[in-house]
């Protein structure tokens, strides 16, 4: 037995739903897997073996590398924290592993994950992880917890990884579907009139979300009037999204992508590679395309009738692309292979 969880694919919003505007995204069928274990070894094991990661604590580490976390956290020092998290990659499982095993007594595990989401590549892919290792505790621990209590254990390992996440792509690994979220109302499914086709296609760029959250921090710092006019042509975006979505426009919804990818472009997220391969869906029929994620690199969305055509276009580029259904079930416990 295993918990699995999908990938989030943010469709609008990125950026500006940390700062309380709307945002939509959905699951998609790629998955994390964690599955865990008693350990005779009486530590705590964390491994990897799709990056060939692994490490051991013992419980005082735990509860040494808990505390320190939550003093970075509880202080909003981003820096402290990104800086911790540079020096240890397990930071975040430690976190998330302590605020349950030092309240439920600690018990040596062995955890392993195994993730087809790829990583620093603005699909979710720690997020993912996160919701299934939460999940997995909850079962192992009987801990009973409900789909909002997974997302909300899982945004802990996010915290840490982003600094200040908004919780939409735990949400959506969560509960699965194509979700409206606002920070303050939490999720909302949205129900699409129609199938949404859609290629995501990697720069091979690899970014970090929390480096870019902190960039558009600092701007906003300097231009909150005109920042702020951004997320809300974003937000705008996403409202007008939602509505060709429930009405099955996916040419109107391919013209909300191109608005919101135009967002990006003004905050200077773009990159030579995402400007690329919009411009290649573009030209190919895409209804339209941009960035998914945090930008400065990872993936892009492109929405298009025939999505299958657009893949070998890709493959000449040398970016690798993938089809992939949206709004899939989000995380669960069950047997697996």
């Amino acid at each position: 037995m295993a918990s699995i969880a999908p990938g989030s694919i943010k469709l609008f919003g990125e950026h500006a739903v940390i700062y309380d505007r709307v945002g939509v995204s959905a699951s998609f069928g790629r998955y994390a897997t964690v599955h865990l274990q008693p350990n005779p070894a009486q530590r705590l094991d964390i491994a990897l073996p799709d990056i060939g990661f692994h490490k051991a604590f013992t419980e005082e580490q735990v509860e040494e590398e808990y505390e320190a976390v939550d003093s970075a956290i509880k202080g909003k020092d981003e820096a402290r924290l990104r800086a911790m998290r540079h020096e240890n990659f397990a930071l975040p499982f430690a976190y998330l592993l302590g605020s349950v095993l030092l309240r439920e007594g600690f018990r040596p595990l062995k955890v392993e994950v195994r993730s087809e989401v790829p990583r620093r590549s603005g699909l979710g892919s720690s997020s993912s992880i996160f919701t299934a290792l939460a999940k997995e505790l909850s079962v192992h621990f009987k801990l009973k917890y409900d789909t909002q209590d997974v997302a909300d254990l899982a945004n802990l390992g996010d915290m840490v990884v982003h600094g200040s996440p908004s919780g939409i792509d735990v949400n959506t690994c969560s509960h699965g579907g194509i979700l409206r979220f606002r920070r303050k109302e939490g999720a909302k499914r949205i129900s699409a009139a129609v199938r949404v086709p859609v290629v995501v296609v990697n720069t091979n760029v690899a970014k970090d979300t929390g480096e870019m959250i902190a960039k558009v921090a600092k701007q906003l710092a300097k231009d909150r009037t005109g920042v702020d006019a951004i997320f809300d042509d974003m937000e705008e975006a996403a409202f007008a999204g939602i509505e060709a979505l429930k009405a099955g426009d996916l040419i109107a919804l391919g013209a909300e992508f191109d608005r919101a990818g135009k967002c990006f472009e003004r905050l200077g997220l773009n990159t030579k590679e995402t400007d690329e391969i919009i411009s290649v869906a573009r030209k190919h029929g895409a209804y339209g395309a941009k960035i998914s994620g945090a930008g400065g690199g990872g993936c892009v969305l492109a929405l298009a009738k025939e999505p299958a055509k657009l893949l070998p276009l890709f493959s000449k580029l040398g970016y690798p692309a993938f089809e992939t259904v949206l709004g899939v079930d989000g995380v669960r416990h069950e047997e697996i292979e």
